[in-house]
């Protein structure tokens, strides 16, 4: 684990999740924590030797999704610092068994409830409005920058630097290629960020899940490419006739070899759901009820007419 500079006041930890770290006024804040308390602890660690001396005021949460907000509690517990998050995704921080609860639409069982969905809760200072939160953070330089499409109120994070904390608006394209179902809420917000960060000048960009780099917009197409063949990835599967969401993910994963365990299978549920939205939104599918069951259709002038505009080929 390794400090790496990128601004006069801005730095960042290279990881699975690469986590964020800012200095003002004489103190320290981190852009997220990591999975566990064994990462908080290497954070800390690190902080220690390369910023001696220098109090951490506040973790700032890009939100709740157990890989960024894991080391909360055992960062809060030594060192007393506040955790700041949207009202929404303070609470999900604040009580982490509600992620699972989500997942599964009930009270979740044991098989979903491991660390990689449910972190360790942590006490939280909420800013900001609901249901987007846009501009300062708290009383300092920082500047929060809605990021919707992954998740509830997810944003990013704008240093005095020039830096720009993407949190998981993108993803490494060899991710997209062994996953294809990357977690999306909102299929339209995703596509309204990724044209909102093609458009924006940073010095520097620093997704969590790929590279840091100065030049996004290789990395912004590839993702844009990802959406779209999920999306016709899912309304290939309703080709023969209605199928139910499971039956979708089924069709879709067995086609490209993909294998999941209970807390990843629902997870992929969540994106068909809102490709499944998004499409019927385009009036590109319909959902109905028969035999007990929610199936989904093309809708009939759709059959006639092609598949939804946007489709741009395979993942790469």
């Amino acid at each position: 684990m390794e400090l790496k500079q990128l601004g006069e006041r801005t730095w960042y930890v290279p990881g699975r999740v690469n986590l964020g770290y800012y200095e003002e006024d004489g103190r320290g804040y981190l852009i997220d924590t990591g999975l566990d308390d064994e990462y908080g602890r290497k954070i800390l660690k690190l902080l220690n030797e390369e910023r001696k001396g220098v109090p951490l005021r506040a973790v700032v949460n890009t939100h709740s999704n157990a890989d960024h907000i894991g080391g909360n509690a055992f960062i809060q517990k030594r060192t007393g610092c506040e955790i700041w998050g949207t009202r929404l995704e303070g609470v999900l921080t604040e009580r982490t068994s509600l992620e699972p609860f989500l997942l599964w639409s009930a009270w979740p069982f044991r098989e979903i409830r491991g660390k990689f969905i449910e972190a360790k809760p942590s006490k939280v200072t909420f800013f900001g409005t609901t249901p987007l939160t846009e501009g300062p953070i708290m009383d300092t330089a920082l500047t929060a920058v809605p990021l919707p499409g992954h998740y509830l109120e997810m944003f990013g994070v704008k240093t005095p630097d020039g830096v720009f904390f993407l949190a998981d608006a993108l993803f490494d394209p060899a991710i997209l290629a062994k996953y294809r179902f990357c977690v999306m809420v909102d299929i339209a917000g995703a596509y309204r960020t990724l044209t909102m960060i093609e458009g924006t000048e940073a010095a520097w960009f620093v997704p969590c899940h790929a590279p840091v780099t100065r030049d996004i917009r290789e990395l912004v197409r590839q993702n844009r490419e990802g959406l779209a063949w999920v999306s016709e990835a899912v309304y290939d599967a309703l080709s023969e006739g209605p199928l139910s969401r499971e039956d979708i993910l089924s069709r879709v994963g067995m086609a490209n070899a993909l294998e999941m365990d209970a807390a990843h299978l629902l997870l992929n549920l969540t994106s068909v759901s809102s490709h499944l939205t998004w499409l019927s939104n385009g009036e590109k599918v319909e959902p109905f009820v028969k035999d007990c069951r929610l199936l989904w259709r093309h809708k009939e002038k759709e059959e006639k007419e092609g598949p939804p505009d946007g489709f741009s080929g395979a993942c790469p």
